[in-house]
């Protein structure tokens, strides 16, 4: 591991995210001014409020992983719910267009909620099935919709000026998508997009660093509604007129392809997708009926040969002629000697807390076969303790109980004296447990350094989070500095903007350990550390579990290699066919006969 680590530093003193809101911003302005036909000015209002839909499923695709194909129903709530407050209760257009973003919310909301327990396959037809209905509904409730024939004479935006309609309209929308762009750009930036790509790859291990997934996916569900609901708001000013025929899964599919097209997942893949998608309405307007078939060619098309998208296209080409610039450019300072600066992270120190972890008589069974009987362990603050025993002993289970991915079938586990026991795997990861995995959970589509930041607790809310991102970026950069320390501390520094799957085995599995450590833990569950790693690694594990002691830290681990165990170790308990057969010292346990003729073999007593 090494000591000394400098990394180059970048042009952190000027911005570059800001130039490209800049300039979009002074088209926006002085565009409606031009000389241009105002068939282009009524182009660039619906680009505006499709873009705002798209970047809605980008969103929720892209980061979180959730398929909808139900959009267009959220687009409809949108679109009747503000064409009605604003024709039938006469409230101000911007209010109604306020009322039906929050509907598709709140239907969005609900729809997230009822799905939690589906994803992939079943999620997208779950979704379709919804989207169905509110069509059937826009049909079929007369009274309210209008029916086949609609509602027209929706008040369009123009504030009192006919003439000035489109420009008011321009302003408002596209004032609108400025907002939800920079939105967009923050999520993804931050902590709230690597929260989502956590939750996307593995929801065991996004709630094992404090995420609340079901609460996630269930916001991120309601988000991406809303603003699709937005856009429907404004296609109904912009039209004066709302027919269910507009909100049939044609425009799902149309939102989807312009989102895939684009580039899921990235910051610009909607703009480039909702330009795209325009394009090619334009092109198929005269062949209307062959619509579907000319979507699902290009879809597959696009999956087929253009995986990443045109943003992915676009980002070869910048690395091909050498524009391309690092991601996480950040300014960080050189890290002189970097145990010392670990030792100065604000850990929190275990002994002044009284934190302990005690295990009363759990037991969990699989199918009627026991695989942890009745065990009882003491785990004294600020020591190292290990599980041992032969494969199949119930040691990993143990683990997974005290973590929350397990309910024990019976018994009480304490943190700190509290009682855990019924208490989600966030809500313990939040109490100050951490943990590394016997088969490693890495979020691959992030850097190494993302990775690590998935760890650190959050420190402030998520507006003054906006505000910070927007202007300063203070932040971001002092959880990045602290990540960096940890990572150059366990000698990967170097590789910080690198994605996990470029990493060998032994360098992934320090990765998950200073992901562990970033969480500042309590308690430190290590499932198999070393395993995969050769001798002289062992040994540099081995140094930082001590290091980790000294500074408060309350370790588990379960690991098969003695020689590493008994080097590191406090205290041992031994697992035999799911019952805890020794517990002691090191020494003790290497004497124990019992134990000896259960897993440790004589040649291992001294």
């Amino acid at each position: 591991m090494s000591d000394n680590t400098s990394l180059p530093t970048s042009h952190a003193k000027h911005d570059p995210k800001r130039l490209p809101y800049l300039l979009g911003i002074v088209f926006f302005v002085i565009m409606p001014w031009l000389p241009i036909n105002g068939f282009y000015l009524f182009l660039a209002q619906t680009f505006f409020y499709t873009l705002i839909a798209v970047i809605g499923l980008n969103l929720l695709l892209g980061l979180s992983g959730q398929m909808s194909l139900g959009q267009a129903g959220f687009y409809a709530l949108g679109a009747y719910g503000s064409a009605l407050t604003a024709l039938k209760l006469g409230w101000p257009i911007p209010l109604s267009i306020a009322f039906g973003t929050f509907l598709a919310a709140l239907g969005g909301g609900l729809v997230g909620v009822f799905a939690l327990r589906t994803r992939g396959l079943y999620l997208a037809m779950t979704t379709l099935a919804v989207g169905y209905v509110l069509d059937i509904l826009a049909q079929r409730w007369i009274g309210l919709t209008g029916g086949a024939m609609g509602l027209s004479g929706v008040p369009q935006i123009e504030f009192g000026f006919p003439k000035l309609g489109p420009v008011f309209f321009f302003y408002l929308a596209g004032t609108a998508l400025i907002v939800i762009q920079l939105l967009s750009d923050f999520i993804h930036d931050g902590r709230l997009g690597r929260n989502l790509r956590a939750i996307r790859e593995s929801e065991v291990f996004a709630a094992s660093v404090g995420i609340h997934v079901s609460r996630w996916k269930a916001g991120i569900f309601a988000f991406a509604a809303a603003l699709a609901g937005m856009g429907g708001a404004f296609f109904a000013h912009q039209s004066g007129y709302v027919g269910s025929d507009a909100f049939t899964v044609r425009l799902s599919i149309a939102l989807l392809i312009a989102a895939v097209v684009g580039g899921l997942g990235t910051k610009s893949g909607p703009f480039l997708g909702t330009l795209i998608l325009l394009a090619i309405v334009e092109v198929i307007a005269g062949i209307d009926k062959y619509g579907l078939f000319i979507y699902g060619l290009i879809l597959l098309t696009v999956l087929l040969a253009f995986p990443k998208g045109a943003a992915g296209v676009l980002d070869s080409l910048k690395n091909k002629i050498g524009l391309s610039r690092q991601d996480n450019a950040v300014l960080y300072e050189s890290v002189a000697n970097t145990k010392e600066q670990l030792s100065e992270l604000p850990l929190r120190t275990i002994a002044t807390q009284g934190s302990s972890l005690c295990i009363q008589g759990i037991s969990k069974s699989y199918s009627g076969l026991k695989a942890v009987d009745e065990v009882s362990i003491d785990v004294q603050p600020n020591t190292v303790h290990g599980l041992i025993g032969p494969n199949g002993a119930g040691k990993s289970t143990i683990i997974n109980m005290i973590a929350g991915v397990y309910l024990p079938d019976s018994g009480i586990i304490t943190l700190g004296g509290q009682d855990i026991s019924a208490l989600g795997i966030a809500e313990r990861a939040n109490l100050g447990l951490a943990r590394t995995f016997q088969n490693l959970q890495l979020i691959e589509a992030v850097s190494v350094l993302d990775n690590v930041m998935l760890g650190v607790k959050h420190q402030q809310s998520y507006t003054k989070d906006f505000f910070d991102w927007l202007f300063k970026n203070a932040l971001e950069k002092k959880e990045r500095q602290e990540s960096m320390n940890i990572l150059n501390f366990l000698g990967l520094g170097h590789l910080a903007n690198r994605l996990p799957s470029e990493l060998p085995y032994g360098h992934r599995k320090l990765l998950e350990l200073a992901r562990a450590i970033a969480q500042r833990p309590r308690i430190l569950l290590l499932d198999e550390p070393i395993a995969g790693m050769n001798t002289q690694e062992a040994k540099e594990i081995a140094q930082v579990i001590r290091k980790l002691r000294q500074l408060g830290i309350t370790i588990v681990l379960v690991e098969h290699n003695m020689e590493f165990v008994m080097s590191v170790c406090d205290e041992l308990s031994v697992l035999n066919f799911g019952r805890l057969i020794a517990h002691g010292t090191p020494n003790e346990i290497q004497n124990n006969v019992t134990v000896i003729e259960a897993y440790l073999g004589t040649g291992v007593k001294k």
